[in-house]
C-alpha cells in the first residue's frame, strides 16, 4: 500500500484497511499452503518414467551405434538377400528331414496295411481250405467204405455187416430189409 492509495484517509482507517488486506493475504497463504498439502504424491511415478526414459535413451543408443544404420541401401540389400538365402537353404534342409521322416513313416503304414491284408488273405484261404477239406472228406468217407465193402470176399458178409450197422439192427434182419428193398424195387 502507497499512501497514494489512501489520500484523505485517516490514519485509524488506514490501518483498519490495512488490517484487512494483512487477514485477507493470511487467508490466501494458509489456502496456498492446505492445498499444497492435499497434492498428491507424484515422485513414485516420475521415478518410474525416468527409469523408463533411461531405459528408451539406452535402446536408441545400441540403435544408433548399430553398424546397419551405417550401411548404404544396397549394402543392406545386400546383407538382407544373404540372410534370406541362408533361412531358405535352412528351411529347404529342414523341409527335406520332414519329407523323409514323413516317406519312412508312409513305408511302415503301408507295410502293416499290407501284412494286414495278408494276415487276411491268408485267413480266407485256410477257412476255403477247410471247408475244402471238410466236403472232401464226407465224398472220400462216403465213397471208399463202399468200394472197400465191395472189394471184400464174400464170404465175410460185409454188406449185411455195414447194413446192419446203419440200420441198427441185427444182421440178419438188415439182410432181410435189403431183400426186401430190392424186390420191391424190382417190381416197379
Amino acid at each position: 500500500m502507497a499512501k497514494d492509495d489512501f489520500p484523505d484517509a485517516d490514519p485509524a482507517e488506514a490501518f483498519e484497511r490495512l488490517r484487512g488486506e494483512l487477514s485477507l493475504l493470511h487467508s490466501a497463504v494458509e489456502g496456498l499452503t492446505a492445498a499444497r498439502e492435499k497434492a498428491p504424491d507424484y515422485s513414485l511415478t516420475l521415478g518410474k518414467m525416468a527409469q523408463a526414459l533411461g531405459a528408451i535413451e539406452a535402446r536408441l543408443g545400441l540403435i544408433e551405434s548399430s553398424s546397419v544404420l551405417a550401411m548404404s541401401a544396397e549394402e543392406l540389400t545386400k546383407e538382407i538377400g544373404a540372410a534370406a538365402q541362408a533361412a531358405r537353404v535352412e528351411d529347404r534342409r529342414v523341409l527335406g528331414e520332414a519329407r523323409d521322416a514323413l516317406a519312412h513313416s508312409l513305408g511302415r503304414i503301408d507295410g502293416m496295411i499290407e501284412r494286414g491284408h495278408a494276415v487276411e488273405g491268408r485267413a480266407r484261404r485256410e477257412r476255403w481250405i477247410a471247408a475244402g477239406g471238410v466236403v472232401v472228406g464226407m465224398l472220400i468217407w462216403s465213397i471208399v467204405p463202399g468200394a472197400v465193402v465191395r472189394s471184400l470176399p464174400e464170404s465175410w458178409h460185409a454188406p449185411e455187416w455195414m447194413a446192419a450197422r446203419v440200420m441198427g439192427v441185427e444182421q440178419a434182419a438188415a439182410g432181410e430189409r435189403m431183400i426186401e428193398s430190392a424186390e420191391t424195387a424190382r417190381r416197379r
